[in-house]
Parts: C-alpha cells; sequence; structure tokens
C-alpha cells in the first residue's frame, strides 16, 4: 500500500494544495456554489447547498470539473448505481493529483471493496463480536470515560477516546499499544475532508503518517491474533487482506462516528424539550440518530467518479468524471417531498429513512459499526448524565466541507435545564485549525 504520493518532494505537493486552495478560493470569489461550500468558512453550508440546487437537479462546477446534485432522487441513484465508483478507472482518487497527501487508506477499487466487505460485517473475521457484545462494551467505555472527565466535559475529545477504545479492542489492538492507536487514529482525521479540500501541508503529512503507522499497529494486531485460541475465521483470512480492512474500517468510520455522536447531542441539547424526551425514554435513542443523519448527517459531501458514460437530468457525465453528492441537500428534498409540514428535529415524528449513513459505506460493516456505537452512547448519556446542557459554544475545524468536524463542544454535567446557546459568535470563536 502507497503512503506517500509519488512525483514529487514536500515543497512541490505543498504547492499543489496552495494552487489547488487558491482555485476553489477564486472559483467562490466568482460565484461557484460548490466552490464556497469547499470554503468551508461557515458552520452552516445551507445557504450554498441551496443554490446549487437551485441551478436544478445536476450542476456543473466548471472551473472545479465536477457535476454537483443535491436533488434526491438523482443522489439515491448515484450512490446505488454500480455505474459509479470512490476511484477512476486507472484506480486513482479524482484530482489526486492536485490533493495528494490525503492517505491512502480509502484508496480501494470495486473488485478489492467487494473482497474486504466480506470481512467486515459484525461477528465476522475483522469484527469479531456481535451487536449485544458492541453494545455492552460501547455502555462500559462510555461510562469510564464519564466518570474520569468529571463535570465540564469536552464532548468532542470523549466521542473521540471512545470511539478509538471501541476500534482498537474490536481490531485486536494489543493493550499497550492503544493509546498510541489513539493518538495517531485522531491524526488520520482529517482523511475524508482532505479528499475534496486541500488541508494545511502540515496535517496534510501528520495523515499519511498516521496512515502508515495505523497500518503497522495494525500489521502487529494481526499477527498477535494469529493461533489465538477462538479466533475463529480470521485464521483463514490472508493477514494482509485483514490490515487493509482494518485500516479502512478505522479510519472511515471513527471521525464520522465522532461527528455524528457530537451532531446528535448537540442537536438534542440545543432543544430541550428533545433531549427530555429521550431522557424520559432512552430507548428514543435511535431515532434520535436517524432524526440527525437527516438533519445534522457526518459525511456532508459523497465523492463519486463515473466508470463508464452516464447520463444524468440530461447531461452526460463522460467515464472518469467526478461527481458529488450533497447529502444533507438531498435528504431535506425527501422530507419535503413525503413530509412537507415537518419543519425539524423531532423525535415525535419519526419520518422515512434518510439516505443512509452515508460517507461510511467504504465498507459493509461500517454503518452498522457508527449506528450502534453512537445509539449505545446516546443512550447511556441520556440515562447517567440526564442534566447534561451546553457550556459554551462549540469550535469546529477549518477546512473541513465533508465532515464540519468538532474540535471541541463543551457541555457540564452541572444541574440546571439545558439552554439552546444561541449566542453569535465571531468566526475566530467558532472555527478552528487544530
Amino acid at each position: 500500500m502507497t503512503t506517500v504520493p509519488t512525483g514529487g518532494d514536500p515543497a512541490t505537493w505543498a504547492r499543489r494544495l496552495q494552487l489547488t486552495r487558491a482555485a476553489q478560493w477564486f472559483a467562490g470569489n466568482h460565484g461557484d456554489p460548490y466552490a464556497l461550500i469547499l470554503r468551508a468558512e461557515t458552520d452552516d453550508p445551507t445557504p450554498y447547498e441551496q443554490q446549487v440546487t437551485a441551478h436544478g437537479p445536476l450542476f456543473r462546477s466548471d472551473q472545479l470539473d465536477t457535476w454537483v446534485t443535491g436533488d434526491a432522487a438523482l443522489a439515491g441513484e448515484v450512490l446505488t448505481d454500480d455505474r459509479f465508483g470512490w476511484l477512476t478507472r486507472s484506480g486513482h482518487r479524482p484530482a489526486e493529483r492536485t490533493l495528494p497527501l490525503a492517505g491512502t487508506a480509502l484508496d480501494h477499487g470495486p473488485e478489492t471493496r467487494r473482497r474486504l466487505d466480506a470481512l467486515t460485517g459484525l461477528g465476522g473475521p475483522v469484527l469479531r463480536t456481535d451487536a449485544e457484545g458492541l453494545r455492552i462494551r460501547v455502555e462500559k467505555s462510555t461510562l469510564a470515560l464519564l466518570d474520569g472527565a468529571g463535570t465540564d466535559v469536552d464532548l468532542a475529545t470523549v466521542a473521540r477516546r471512545l470511539t478509538a477504545s471501541v476500534l482498537a479492542d474490536l481490531l485486536g489492538v494489543p493493550a499497550g499499544r492503544q493509546g498510541r492507536f489513539e493518538e495517531t487514529l485522531a491524526a488520520a482525521g482529517r482523511t475524508l475532508d482532505s479528499r475534496l479540500c486541500p488541508q494545511t501541508v502540515a496535517h496534510a503529512l501528520a495523515t499519511v503518517a498516521a496512515t502508515a503507522e495505523l497500518a503497522g499497529l495494525l500489521a502487529e494486531a494481526s499477527a498477535a491474533a494469529q493461533g489465538e485460541p477462538g479466533a475463529g475465521p480470521a485464521t483463514d483470512v490472508r493477514a494482509d487482506d485483514r490490515v487493509t480492512a482494518g485500516l479502512a474500517l478505522a479510519v472511515g468510520t471513527a471521525e464520522p462516528a465522532t461527528t455524528l455522536l457530537c451532531n446528535a447531542v448537540r442537536a438534542l441539547l440545543d432543544r430541550p424539550a428533545q433531549w427530555a424526551l429521550l431522557c424520559a425514554d432512552p430507548d428514543l435513542a435511535a431515532v434520535a440518530v436517524e432524526e440527525t443523519l437527516r438533519w445534522f448527517p457526518p459525511v456532508r459531501l459523497e465523492s463519486r467518479v463515473a466508470l463508464e458514460d452516464v447520463t444524468l437530468a440530461g447531461q452526460l457525465v463522460p467515464a472518469d468524471g467526478h461527481l458529488v453528492v450533497l447529502v444533507a441537500a438531498a435528504n431535506r428534498a425527501l422530507l419535503a417531498a413525503g413530509d412537507p409540514d415537518r419543519d425539524g428535529f423531532d423525535l415525535t415524528r419519526p419520518a422515512a429513512p434518510a439516505l443512509g449513513l452515508v460517507g461510511v459505506p467504504y465498507l459493509a460493516g461500517a454503518g452498522e459499526l457508527i449506528r450502534l456505537v453512537v445509539t449505545t452512547t446516546l443512550r447511556t448519556l441520556a440515562e447517567a448524565a440526564p442534566t447534561l446542557r451546553p457550556a459554551g459554544p462549540g469550535v469546529r475545524w477549518r477546512r473541513s466541507p465533508v465532515l464540519l468536524g468538532h474540535a471541541r463542544l463543551p457541555v457540564t454535567r452541572a444541574g440546571g435545564t439545558p439552554e439552546s446557546d444561541d449566542r453569535p459568535a465571531t468566526e475566530e470563536a467558532t472555527r478552528c485549525e487544530s
């Protein structure tokens, strides 16, 4: 597996990242709404998404050489059509030359993905536990982290530690190496964003280094698992496939899971009546996850590549053409068509499913894994910390148009009623490079 790009040195790669950032900035200045989304200057890109959809079901960003859709029917078609994949026919990411240093954990063609899919379901060779076993692990880990966090908590930090701990356990990382696994997984957290938005050189280099180190840690875990009593089907799987699957699963689910949990908690605490409903009936945790996926998806941009010439909405998308789905916009369109009177997040009115856990079906087990982890954590928080409330404005990552990743999300368990924090905040107060 390649861990660094070829055909250049760090200075060359840095220059390419700077030029790509400049191109996105230039396109945005000339009214391209997709470029304005990629610039990621706001915590709510909805106005720019609406500008894209105002152009019709399929918008062409000429300057960025990308087709973009927020149309519900078209989005559903693209995301389920085998004529679209994640890489070009030659096996490269879209704009790989102009967006280097994005990590390679998710760079797999259709054949490799199909092979790895068979390994990553719950109870399979890579995730050797069932749903009930996973729930027990997540509940214990959540309670342990809460006990050690005190009254005032940065939920973003807790969520990352929780997700990393669960993944390390599931993937068989030795106890003595789990701390390093957690740190390295966090360093790879920009992978999804870096595939569409150029990161700072420091973050880009950290992503590449973290990807390589994670592969090494998972190789150690795979070697240790060989011959273990009760190892079961894992012993029949090629070691390199197990490492590749584990790496894609870890990198492709860690930040989406963290983002989904933070988005769900923030949505609930900003609506005290909804949080109260969940605390009164923790079984609503699954509904809360689906509502969050619908209104505040953890992956807002889905990137696909046409594997052959495809006609969509009367336009020809040529083979190797790049297309991006605006997930939140498509979900809003689905909701408007199916429940036009509905105007917001509401646990009492569960609607039809959203576009699924888009952004994490890199492997078959990813969606189920994230749903179980976040649902169990929400349930545990509602039971163990019903007085949870915001402790200040959250801070989002900069250059994070895909995830809108959380840098910090301060909450407190001190007594009181959850209150929506609607105070205006400056850009510096709500956006963070780290």
